[in-house]
């Protein structure tokens, strides 16, 4: 991308900051881009060392926000255009990730239920009877131990469930540890 595009889309997002922020903030990336000619690089070279701009543009403008709280501690609006900025700074990783998010939490959550109901068979069986309605003959002691046999199925369910939980608990610190990285330009 070449430098008047660069500085274009840059101003575009940079927009909610003062003109005074707006046009130092401009003239550090236009240094950028001399200095980087003087090093006998091209433009686009110089653009790609730099990130893309939109992103840079709702970093520095979330950062503002934030400060801006610090600076107006106790101002209502100035937290509101600060959280504002910080979810339109990650409303994309939010909108690709969250369904993810929420399957793979839900996957673990019915295993746990899975296992929960396995665990309470033979309970139920012995407390409520009644309630075991098969098509076809069975004994009490077959349904006893087939109802143990679930018991022990869903203690096993129950301790895969707990790892596979680490297992995405861990996976779900890795995104987020991705993610801030991800902002930071790292």
């Amino acid at each position: 991308m070449k430098e008047f595009e660069y500085i274009r889309l840059l101003e575009k997002g940079l927009g909610s900051l003062s003109a005074v922020e707006r046009q130092e903030l401009l003239q550090d990336y236009r240094d950028h881009f001399r200095e980087g000619k003087k090093a006998g690089k091209s433009e686009e070279e110089i653009s790609r060392a730099l990130g893309d701009p939109e992103k840079i543009a709702r970093a520095i403008t979330a950062e503002y926000r934030v400060s801006s709280i610090e600076e107006k501690s106790g101002k209502g609006r100035g937290i509101g255009a600060a959280i504002v900025s910080i979810i339109g700074l990650s409303f994309f990783n939010l909108v690709v990730s969250l369904p993810f998010f929420i399957v793979l939490y839900a996957l673990v959550l019915s295993l746990y239920v899975v296992a929960a109901a396995f665990v309470a068979s033979p309970f139920i069986l012995f407390f409520f009877p009644y309630l075991v309605n098969l098509p076809f003959d069975v004994t009490q002691l077959q349904l006893l131990l087939f109802s143990f046999g679930l018991f022990f199925i869903g203690l096993a369910i129950f301790f895969m469930s707990g790892k596979i939980w680490n297992g995405v608990l861990g996976l779900t610190v890795r995104f987020l540890k991705w993610n801030i990285n991800v902002f930071k330009g790292s």
